[in-house]
């Protein structure tokens, strides 16, 4: 063995410690020690699924310990001094047509093109994250050029119900008068 040999296997050795000693994993999901099994993921998948279903019924799904981390509803709810439950209920219930406060159809004016609205439905113990594609109306260009977007929501189930939600919407400054609203922020 030459010398430039024994000086790589050395050095390659003095370094294995470093590799055998890192850290644990953190894990992602915030839920301490949840060990769902493949089905039980499966089955939260179809809830959260069953959320963007306009056909379902979003109360039924929802558990009153439900906790809302959008700003915009959080917002909502503080003003009117209700629980973040009670502002699901209210977005969400009967005569909104599923669609709730900020999920309506917008306006008149030329339409986005239609993309699948859910992209990718990923879960992990009992976190749903759904990644959606839309399409936005390109503010620097003429009216009908619209650019693709990506979104996401992610919910918490336990026993079949929705009990917390993630998103990366923000609160929206006040739409000048006659203005369209605008994005994403009240979903």
């Amino acid at each position: 063995m030459n010398l430039k040999t024994a000086l790589l296997i050395g050095a390659a050795l003095s370094v294995a410690p470093v590799f055998a000693q890192a850290p644990p994993a953190v894990q992602a999901n915030p839920t301490v020690g949840c060990s769902a099994t493949p089905a039980e993921m499966a089955a939260n998948k179809k809830v959260v699924l069953a959320f963007f279903d306009p056909t379902q019924d979003r109360i039924a799904l929802a558990d009153p310990s439900y906790k809302q981390h959008n700003p915009a509803f959080k917002k909502r709810a503080e003003d009117e001094k209700i629980s973040d439950y009670d502002e699901y209920k209210a977005a969400f219930g009967a005569g909104r047509g599923g669609g709730g406060r900020g999920r309506g159809p917008g306006g008149d004016g030329p339409r986005p093109p239609q993309g699948n609205q859910l992209e990718v439905v990923t879960a992990e113990c009992d976190i749903v994250s759904v990644i959606h594609k839309g399409f936005r109306q390109d503010p620097t260009a003429d009216p009908g050029k619209f650019y693709e977007v990506f979104t996401f929501d992610s919910f918490r189930v336990k026993n079949g119900k929705l009990v917390e939600h993630w998103d990366g919407a923000v609160i929206n400054p006040p739409a000048p008068a006659g203005a369209a609203p605008a994005g994403r922020g009240g979903q």
